[in-house]
Parts: structure tokens; sequence; C-alpha cells
């Protein structure tokens, strides 16, 4: 054999060494969580006074123009509208237009549908009022 095969044959062998010391770093790895979420929240240190978890809702219509929803939920216990400092978190994005009652939030959250080319195809407007009961709370859409 001529030198340059022996050098070709010492360049396999050590780039087959690397590679393996890299698969066995890679099958060594284990998956886990490290540290929390970053959301919205905790980015703007905002304390939490209701969080609803719809799940699907269900819409109720009888012009097939105008669609609501009407859910409720437990008593809030730490909720003063009179203060209006409140913000409203809706798919962790800030409603617009919130107006704050002594026992009713109302706002005005924007949803943009987009068609597979990326385009706009429909821009819904969601009223939803927050009434805040001592029993209760409703939320409508």
């Amino acid at each position: 054999m001529k030198w340059h095969n022996y050098l070709i044959c010492i360049c396999l062998i050590v780039a087959g060494f690397f590679s393996a010391t890299q698969m066995v770093d890679i099958w060594s790895r284990t998956s886990g969580v490290y540290g929390e979420p970053y959301t919205i929240e905790t980015q703007n240190n905002y304390n939490i006074v209701a969080k609803f978890d719809f799940g699907a809702v269900a819409f109720e219509t009888e012009d097939y123009v105008n669609y609501s929803s009407t859910t409720a939920f437990g008593a809030i216990s730490d909720f003063d509208g009179e203060q209006k400092d409140y913000v409203l978190l809706v798919n962790y994005n800030i409603a617009s237009d919130t107006i704050f009652y002594a026992g009713e939030v109302d706002c005005v959250y924007t949803l943009n549908f987009y068609d597979t080319k990326g385009e706009i195809v429909s821009t819904p407007k969601l009223n939803i009022t927050i009434k805040v009961l001592d029993t209760q709370t409703k939320v409508i859409i």
C-alpha cells in the first residue's frame, strides 16, 4: 500500500472515533423539564386574580350571524372592579377596550383567522363580559 492509503485509513479511523463518541453523547441524553415556562404573567409580574379554562366553547345562535356562549365558574373573592388596574388576557394576549365596573368586566378581543397561504380570511370580534357575583362568575362571549 502506498502512503496516501495509510493516511486515508488513519483519517477514517479518527473520524469513526469522533463519530462514536458523539453518538454515545447523543444516546446518553435524557429528557426533562428545567425551570418554568416564560409566560406573560411572569414577564410583567401580574397577579392572577382569576383564570378560566374553557376547553371547547359551545356557541348558540338564532340568526347564524351572532353567536353567544354563557359559562358559569366559581366565585372570585379577590376582584374589586373599582380599582380598574386589571389586565384581561385571552389566550395569553391582552384584550383591548377593557372597561371595569364594580362587578363586571367588558372587553373586545379580536381574532384573526388565516388560510393556508397565510392571508387573513376573517377577523371576528369577541365581546367578552365577565360578571362577578357572590356565588358564581359568569363569562359571556
